[in-house]
C-alpha cells in the first residue's frame, strides 16, 4: 500500500528513505509490513494514512490536529520527519510541543474574530490570553460596566476604541509587509542557489537579504509594541 505511492521519499535536509525504512519508523517492523491492510487496527490505519501522505511528497501539507490518537513513539517519529519537511507545512493543533518542534511561525485566534501573527510563538499566545482575561475581569468590575454612562465615562471609552482601531489597522499593514518580505527572501534564496558559482552576485544577494532581515526586525518590534497596547 505504501509502495503503490512511491518506493523512495525525500524528507528534506538530505534525508531519503525507502518505503520499508519509513514503515519501520512508524512501527511497522519486518513481518508486520506484510500484514493485510484489512487486519490493521484503527491506530495502525491512521499511521498508514500518514505514511502514504508523506510518501507522496506534497508541496503543501495541511495537518488538522495530527497528534490525536497517536501513541508517543509514533508522535515522536512524526515530529522528527516533519522537523525538516522540504515543503510548506500548515498545522492546526492544541499540542504546544508539536507546534514548536515542527513550525517556525505561529498564528493565533485570540477570540476577537481576527488572526494574529505571534513572533514569540506559544509563549506570547499564553501571555495575551492571560492579559485578555485580566482585562475582561477588570472591565466587568468597573463603574462603567456596572451602569455608569455619563460623559466622563464615555469619553475615555471612545478614545480607547479609536486607538484600538488604529492599532489594528497598523498591525494588519505590518503583517502584509512581513508577508511581502518573506516572499522577497524566498526569491533571493532561490536566486542565490542558482548563482552559487558567481561569488560577486551571491555577495550582492546576501546584502539584500541582510537589509530585508533588518526591516523584518523593525516591523516585528513595532508589531509587538502595538500588541502590548491592544
Amino acid at each position: 500500500a505504501v509502495e503503490q505511492v512511491r518506493s523512495r521519499v525525500d524528507l528534506g535536509k538530505g534525508r531519503e528513505m525507502t518505503a520499508g525504512q519509513l514503515c519501520e519508523k512508524f512501527g511497522f517492523v519486518k513481518e508486520r509490513q506484510w500484514t493485510p491492510v484489512a487486519d490493521l487496527s484503527g491506530g495502525e490505519r491512521r499511521r498508514l494514512q500518514i505514511l502514504r501522505l508523506l510518501m507522496d511528497e506534497p508541496n503543501v501539507l495541511f495537518l488538522d490536529e495530527p497528534t490525536n490518537d497517536l501513541d508517543i513513539e509514533t508522535l515522536t517519529q512524526l515530529e522528527d520527519l516533519l522537523d525538516g519537511w522540504p515543503g510548506s507545512l500548515v498545522v492546526i493543533s492544541h499540542d504546544r510541543f508539536f507546534l514548536e518542534r515542527t513550525t517556525d511561525r505561529v498564528q493565533a485566534l485570540l477570540g476577537d474574530a481576527t488572526l494574529r501573527m505571534l513572533p514569540r510563538g506559544i509563549e506570547e499566545y499564553l501571555e495575551r490570553r492571560a492579559a485578555r482575561r485580566e482585562a475582561d475581569r477588570a472591565a466587568s468590575g468597573s463603574p462603567a460596566a456596572a451602569g455608569g454612562s455619563g460623559p466622563a465615562a464615555a469619553a475615555p471609552a471612545a478614545k480607547s476604541s479609536q486607538l484600538s482601531r488604529a492599532a489594528q489597522k497598523e498591525t494588519q499593514k505590518i503583517e502584509r509587509q512581513l508577508d511581502r518580505i518573506s516572499e522577497k527572501e524566498t526569491a533571493l534564496h532561490a536566486e542565490m542557489a542558482a548563482s552559487a558559482t558567481d561569488f560577486g552576485r551571491v555577495a550582492e544577494l546576501d546584502t539584500q537579504l541582510r537589509e530585508l532581515s533588518a526591516q523584518r526586525d523593525d516591523l516585528e518590534t513595532r508589531w509587538l509594541e502595538l500588541a502590548e497596547d491592544a
